[in-house]
């Protein structure tokens, strides 16, 4: 039993070390878009990492501004010196220019309407790369309602493995069981299931070949 235990808890902290190095696949970033719905920021509230470049697209009349967490919480309008700044329609914000941790933004015109949000910034961790599997395909990315998987392997048979975690390193979801597909496999999976919006890993086992990649569910 305490080996057992101590198997777990030592595949677990090999697995959030493998989540973290695949931050850092060459380097690249994921482009989250934002935009409003009426008087509402959709999605209002966002985890990236500073790798990550957000796209606001908005509507001529609402801006994005950043505000202390008190002015976001008594809904005032007064901008947060040395924030950010989204002009009216909209524009791109990169990651790399915000500090670690939860950044409140506000709409200038509508913010009396409740119209605010938030952007949780996480650090990168700088280790090695790790490459990705050029077969395997998983978009779209951002994801909402569902992933699709695309393998297209020249061997036989093959067998595929996909798993989503969370950042602690924790199992999340199966999205393909063992599997053995030749040729090209496609198939779409449900997340809409009570996955909470924020960043996750997708762990693929490709017979001996193992990869990541990053995805961005809200």
């Amino acid at each position: 039993m305490i080996i057992n235990h101590l198997s777990k808890k030592v595949m677990k902290k090999i697995i959030l070390a493998l989540i973290v190095s695949a931050f850092c696949m060459n380097g690249q970033g994921t482009n989250i878009g934002i935009t409003n719905v009426g008087v509402t920021f959709s999605p209002s509230d966002v985890t990236i990492t500073q790798n990550d470049v957000i796209t606001f697209t908005l509507f001529t009349v609402h801006n994005a501004v950043e505000v202390s967490q008190a002015t976001w919480n008594a809904n005032g309008s007064t901008p947060l010196s040395g924030g950010f700044n989204v002009p009216f329609g909209g524009g791109s914000l990169s990651g790399s220019n915000l500090s670690v941790g939860i950044h409140y933004y506000i709409c200038e015109n509508h913010i009396s309407l409740g119209m605010k949000g938030t952007i949780t910034v996480e650090a990168v961790a700088s280790v090695p790369d790790i490459k990705t599997l050029q077969d395997v395909s998983i978009y779209p990315n951002p994801a909402k309602d569902y992933l699709t998987v695309q393998y297209n392997t020249a061997e036989t048979s093959n067998v595929l493995e996909i798993n989503l975690y969370d950042l602690q390193g924790k199992l999340v979801l199966v999205l393909i069981p063992k599997t053995e597909v030749a040729g090209i496999f496609s198939r779409s999976i449900s997340i809409n299931n009570g996955i909470r919006g924020g960043i996750y890993i997708v762990r693929i086992l490709s017979g001996e070949k193992t990869t990541f990649q990053k995805v961005i569910i809200f």
